[in-house]
């Protein structure tokens, strides 16, 4: 057996790395490939992948999250959240909201099970900032309208997380607390209890980690100081039934704000994290079960085209409040259509917070995910046109759609 998991791990990194870069020759980002990687290798196609096998590597996605989480955390700049005005904040607040509350609203009426479709709101909230990100640098946009969007993205993960952590906490109430017997104050104080012993955990560790980045000049050491920290905070986070993507989040942005040595923890990440996120996304995809397309499909339409009306409305609502332009207003909602890294790992935890719908939420999300992929960049990039905030001459553009 141990012969066939090094044997599957190698087939994962190659497929995917493979149709990863053939994705990319279409201008869109490489996650699509790598969830196509699994699908082939998994029990829909090949069979290669068997339950059994993905079960056993199920450790990686626990490694995943954690990177994934640090990183988002190591975003959260004191300094740059600070500039960004609370014109910003606004839009960010809602654009998150308008996507949870209109995804519930709609997908209680399709599954009537609240706790599943507090789940799949929860889900609409993050975005995938490196696919608009993407976007931005090809198009070499620029103006009132980009300057909004790079400052949304880099907010709209941590918000979408923190979202997510009390949606899933009050599911937790709700479906183990029993008919009648859940009160809205132990479905307040869960999430209460849960999200503050997440990011309080995860600033001790924070601040344990850049104590010693000062005091360690090897880069192996700081890298295995890193890593120890990420399964420690996740560890520990589990077995008191915390939030271990929380606690990362919160420990990468003590680290970002404390350690003048941040940019080496992150940069030595970077070299480490494709081949875990490759896994990851293979084994999501893996779980795809591919003959209930035609029933779970129709769903996964809805549910991405109500997530991204949801944002823009939001961001529209959010926009006014927060007084800002009529173009930033209009457009910056379109821009936030992709989702892939963070939502694919929230998606395990919505599985285990509800395992009883743990095949629908798995095959709605991987083929909204699926579908942003394809049509958030085009989105974003229409907007950006729409905006005159694109720089790039007529031929490009037309190369690059």
């Amino acid at each position: 057996m141990r012969v066939n998991l090094i044997l599957i791990v190698g087939l994962i990194l190659l497929l995917s790395l493979i149709l990863g870069r053939l994705v990319n020759k279409f201008k869109l980002p490489a996650v699509p490939g790598y969830l196509i990687a699994g699908v082939l290798l998994g029990p829909s196609i090949s069979k290669i992948m068997s339950q059994d096998i993905i079960h056993q590597l199920k450790p990686i996605n626990g490694i995943a999250l954690g990177i994934i989480a640090l990183i988002i955390g190591g975003e959260f700049s004191l300094k740059s959240i600070k500039k960004l005005g609370k014109s910003l904040l606004f839009i960010g607040v809602f654009e998150i909201l308008g996507a949870v509350a209109l995804v519930t609203v709609v997908m209680m009426t399709i599954v009537n099970d609240l706790p599943l479709a507090l789940l799949l709101g929860g889900l609409a909230a993050a975005t995938a900032p490196a696919a608009t990100v993407a976007v931005i640098k090809e198009s070499r946009a620029s103006g009132e309208l980009t300057d909004s969007l790079l400052g949304i993205v880099a907010l709209d993960d941590m918000l979408g997380i923190i979202t997510f952590g009390i949606i899933t906490a009050v599911v937790k109430t709700m479906v183990s607390g029993g008919e009648g017997t859940t009160s809205i104050l132990s479905m307040l104080k869960t999430p209460f209890i849960e999200i503050t012993g997440s990011i309080l955990l995860g600033a001790v560790i924070g601040y344990v980690v850049s104590y010693f980045l000062n005091k360690i000049n090897s880069e192996k050491n700081l890298l295995a100081l890193i890593l120890g920290s990420i399964f420690l905070a996740s560890g520990v986070a589990d077995l008191f039934e915390l939030s271990p993507i929380l606690t990362n989040m919160a420990s990468g942005a003590v680290i970002r704000n404390v350690s003048s040595r941040h940019k080496k923890v992150f940069n030595l990440i970077e070299g480490i994290e494709i081949p875990i996120f490759i896994t990851f996304f293979a084994l999501a995809g893996a779980r795809f079960e591919l003959h209930r397309l035609t029933e779970i499909g129709f769903i996964g339409l809805i549910y991405a085209t109500t997530r991204v009306i949801g944002k823009v409305l939001g961001t529209y609502l959010g926009g006014k409040l927060g007084d800002v332009s009529p173009t930033v207003r209009k457009y910056l909602g379109m821009c936030l259509m992709p989702q892939a890294g963070v939502a694919v790992g929230l998606i395990i935890i919505a599985q285990h917070t509800y395992p009883e719908a743990s095949s629908f939420i798995l095959n709605t999300l991987l083929t909204s995910v699926m579908i942003s992929a394809l049509v958030g960049p085009v989105l974003s990039r229409i907007a950006l046109v729409k905006a005159g905030e694109v720089r790039s001459n007529p031929e490009n553009i037309k190369k690059s759609g």
